[in-house]
């Protein structure tokens, strides 16, 4: 049977991997699998175990709800993993490396975010979202005690919904308004179930335990604690996090801290941690996240910038001397982004951490680099940097074992959503190609059309760079193909050699599809990201546009039939391109910034818009510049028709932008479609209601069919 074209409810076959963990000694990893429930519209996950030997892959968690986030203890006997399998809120659970029941270690009323073992396997550290202060949670104080009565009056039921909003950073998109709520961190007694059941299942028996484990709140106030690990000696832990609030709401500073952890068993009546018990480790720095603290107990690595310049800054891999305090930064000589963040819409959810070597002597991190995301080691005494994966893939997720002589990856390419892949961390080259595990998608794939695309180099402004095109199966129309330009979002993200499913199902359409990563975008050096900072529609204009004349020279493309779309930034781009040029015939504006002097203040990042955007100025003291770079101000130029695509609880860029642009089409009586999606935040196209995400792609594929191919709509 031939291959059959493509359509939006496709996105229902694709099975999307997300977090990998091999076990620290056995031939084997955890593996999360998703797929979207069309009867139920909601997204299911479960750990599959994946053998590195064989290549077999068993389902070893089957609730009927979603499990997340697998990590080995560091004995490797316990698989721990969050699951919503009781309630909505994500818990914690063990369960026996050999398989079994799952044993829940918290009840938390708010659920658990994410979790790190202590380096003895015998205590877990957690974060969760609670009230800033342990005073003030009702929540955890009913659940502790169901027989205390609480407040039932009139006014406290129907007043409890009222915000009273004391801070510039209130809300996040995707997440909501924070009502009160910080990310706190949590210490759970864990031994009860670690030395009492064995790791086999045949041994386990957790009738035994009914209740939640010990657990300790450990920290409270007005910040909140992004990410962490424990130090070697589980004594201590290293955050990230900034504890004086008017300082982060000013310059969004974030530092590392190192506090004292509690000792075992926990002492039920111990208080949480003052900021002032938090010692501050990178006062120098303006960013510095991502904590791994190395085996042998001497360096701390993670994640950090300071700022130069503002918004469009690489992340720099850095190491801290534990005793000496001495900063080093171990990528400084390396023009790259050492985190990925390449843009893919079939993409699940995965952590990208820093994974220290058993010796202490290297770190392991993927790396953004010319439309590619890459696994590299780094070298802490020398700096080298050693590119442990190459070629035309995005690495989503990695893993190393303890002994430092096999990993295994989540890869995805043009053509395959991604799978696992093993990889043997040697110096022999015949030996360094990924070997793939796992083919979840293979029968859906083969089963569709797909287009290939291809990577060609172009010229603009004196730069090199890349482009793709995907063109149609088949022989080309008189004339070329239509054609679909497509900007991403940030700017600082990159397009790559990746599964996009969005642009597959306009090829599908017939319509060809062309991007690139212009200057703003990630992977091509520091100057080229920094280049349009508080300048959008000028270099990254041009580059975009010389994308579409290079495209139209080199391949057989209609120049009289081209649309323009994108998200976010690149929603920003697509209405800049029809306020600024007639090339396109239609544009498809998806979650854009069209007007930055209402920006601020509405968007849910507080004051990063001028700090990040705009030198600093902010819109009531330079006007001209705002409204300068706003598409709003180029209306009167638009006769494109155009789809104006928002989601009603995107906080990032708040649906009142779609809501500007589109009046103002209205009123010039340029042809618009307005889609609003309730409930949605900005993350619509990768994270939305699954049915929603079918509309959204059906929506830009009709339009597009109508604008460029004169087909009608039934």
């Amino acid at each position: 049977m031939s291959p059959r074209k493509l359509n939006a409810e496709d996105i229902f076959n694709i099975r999307l991997i997300g977090d990998v963990a091999i076990h620290p000694d056995k031939p084997k990893a955890a593996t999360v699998v998703t797929r979207l429930v069309a009867e139920d519209d909601r997204y299911e996950s479960h750990i599959w175990m994946v053998s590195t030997n064989s290549n077999e892959a068993t389902q070893f968690t089957n609730s009927q709800k979603s499990e997340s986030a697998p990590a080995w203890s560091p004995d490797g006997r316990w698989l721990a993993f969050l699951s919503n399998r009781a309630d909505d809120n994500k818990q914690l659970y063990l369960m026996p490396e050999g398989g079994g029941e799952a044993i829940a270690v918290t009840t938390l009323p708010h659920g658990v975010a994410a979790f790190r073992w202590r380096p003895d396997g015998r205590a877990i550290a957690l974060l969760s979202d609670v009230p800033e202060w342990a005073k003030d949670d009702e929540a955890a104080l009913a659940a502790a005690h169901p027989d205390v009565k609480v407040d039932a009056s009139p006014r406290k039921k129907y007043t409890k919904d009222v915000r009273s909003i004391d801070r510039s950073y209130y809300r996040l998109d995707g997440a909501g308004f924070f009502d009160g709520k910080k990310s706190h961190l949590f210490v759970v007694d864990v031994r009860a179930i670690v030395d009492r059941i064995g790791s086999s299942a045949s041994e386990t028996n957790t009738a035994q335990f009914h209740a939640p484990a010990p657990f300790l709140r450990l920290t409270e106030g007005r910040f909140s604690i992004d990410s962490f690990d424990w130090a070697h000696d589980g004594q201590s832990l290293v955050v990230e996090a900034n504890v004086d609030q008017d300082d982060y709401e000013r310059t969004l500073r974030m530092h590392l801290y190192r506090i004292p952890a509690p000792s075992l068993p926990l002492a039920p009546d111990a208080q949480p941690l003052a900021p002032a018990q938090f010692v501050n480790l990178t006062p120098e720095l303006h960013a510095a996240g991502s904590p791994k603290c190395s085996p042998d107990g001497r360096l701390i690595a993670f994640r950090g910038h300071n700022n130069e310049p503002a918004g469009a800054t690489q992340v720099e891999i850095y190491t801290l001397a534990v005793e000496s305090g001495k900063l080093s930064c171990l990528t400084d000589d390396v023009d790259e982004w050492f985190e990925n963040r390449s843009m893919t819409d079939t993409r699940a959810s995965a952590a990208d951490e820093l994974t220290w070597s058993m010796q202490s002597d290297t770190v392991y991190v993927q790396v953004a680099t010319r439309g590619t995301a890459q696994l590299a080691a780094v070298d802490v005494r020398s700096k080298d940097v050693t590119y442990l994966s190459k070629g035309h893939h995005v690495v989503l997720a990695h893993s190393v074992n303890r002994a430092c002589d096999s990993a295994v990856l989540v890869l995805g390419t043009p053509l395959d959503p991604g799978n696992v892949y093993a990889l043997e961390l040697t110096s022999d080259p015949d030996l360094q190609a990924p070997r793939r595990l796992t083919d979840w998608n293979r029968e859906f794939l083969e089963s569709v059309d797909l287009c290939r695309p291809e990577r060609f180099a172009f010229e603009s402004d004196g730069l090199t760079l890349d482009g793709w095109v995907m063109l149609p199966h088949g022989d080309a129309p008189e004339g070329g193909w239509p054609t679909l330009v497509e900007v991403h979002g940030g700017p600082a993200m990159m397009y790559s050699d990746g599964f996009f499913f969005e642009f597959q199902l306009v090829a599908a359409s017939g319509i060809a599809v062309v991007y690139t990563n212009p200057r703003g975008s990630i992977g091509y050096g520091q100057d080229f990201c920094a280049a349009i900072v508080a300048d959008w529609g000028n270099l990254d204009f041009k580059d975009v546009e010389a994308l579409a004349d290079a495209a139209v020279a080199r391949y057989p493309l209609a120049a009289d039939k081209m649309a323009i779309a994108g998200g976010s930034y690149g929603g920003f781009m697509s209405a800049w391109a029809i306020g600024h040029t007639k090339r396109y015939k239609a544009a498809v504006v998806m979650r854009a910034v069209i007007n930055w002097y209402s920006m601020v203040g509405s968007s849910d990042v507080g004051f990063a818009t001028p700090f990040d955007e705009f030198a600093g100025a902010v819109p009531w003291r330079d006007t001209e510049a705002y409204l300068s770079h706003s598409p709003i101000a180029y209306v009167d130029h638009v006769d494109a028709a155009t789809l104006i695509i928002h989601s009603e609880e995107d906080y990032r860029c708040p649906i009142e932008q779609g809501e500007q642009f589109y009046a103002a089409l209205r009123f010039r009586g340029v042809p618009v479609e307005f889609v609003r999606f309730p409930n949605e935040s900005h993350g619509l196209s990768r994270g939305g209601k699954p049915w929603h995400r079918v509309v959204r792609l059906e929506k830009i594929q009709t339009f597009l069919e109508r604008e460029l191919l004169g087909h009608k709509e039934a």
